[in-house]
């Protein structure tokens, strides 16, 4: 999963600089962008609610797990 394919599942989007956005969480009744999302350069996606909401309840809201943003940790566990 890119940061792209995941803002897809996000409201209230909007780009903050290269390659970082605000949505609402979709963890709480989110008014305002509270979610800041980061993909980095080795292809991690990196999730935070400033309202604090846990990431494991962002995730959980989305239908997703940690496999899925941080993809080339569990390949190299599962190489192990």
């Amino acid at each position: 999963m890119n940061a792209e394919t995941l803002l897809l599942r996000l409201s209230g989007v909007r780009q903050n600089g290269p390659g970082k956005w605000m949505a609402k969480c979709p963890s709480h009744d989110d008014r305002s962008p509270s979610l800041s999302i980061r993909q980095t350069d080795d292809g991690k996606i990196l999730i935070h609610c400033w309202s604090g909401c846990d990431t494991e309840s962002v995730l959980t809201a989305l239908g997703l797990n940690w496999r899925d943003i941080f993809p080339d940790r569990w390949r190299e566990a599962e190489a192990r």
